[in-house]
């Protein structure tokens, strides 16, 4: 068909070419657009914290964080929960490592529980 020389009678056979062309255009844009990333948290319970995180800590040390409040955690009855975003957001801030201090204080600690438990 003579794109030219469209007459009345060619339309609806214009309009359906239109119609599908649209329609791979749009399916184009669709696939050159970022897919949306789940606003739903994702629930990690201790023992998955603890798979999660890159050390590995023990599950005392865990809950020696959340009694603390150095870790982000959600309690739910009896449960601690941990969102998956708020970690990475506290592992990215580096505040899970001790500092130096704290360091000295338990090393002192265990120094001294050894020399007062041996009399």
């Amino acid at each position: 068909m003579d794109s030219k020389n469209i007459s009345f009678n060619d339309m609806p056979q214009m309009m359906a070419v239109m119609y599908d062309k649209l329609n791979e255009l749009g399916d184009k844009v669709d696939r050159l657009m970022p897919t949306e990333k789940s606003e739903e948290p994702q629930w990690m319970n201790v023992a998955a914290l603890i798979e999660y995180l890159p050390n590995h800590p023990a599950e005392q040390t865990v809950y020696g964080w959340t009694s603390a409040r150095k870790i982000p955690f959600h309690k739910r009855g009896k449960s601690i929960l941990f969102n998956k975003t708020e970690i990475d957001q506290w592992l990215s801030s580096g505040t899970y490592r001790k500092s130096q201090e704290e360091m000295e204080q338990e090393a002192m600690s265990f120094i001294n529980s050894k020399r007062y438990g041996r009399r």
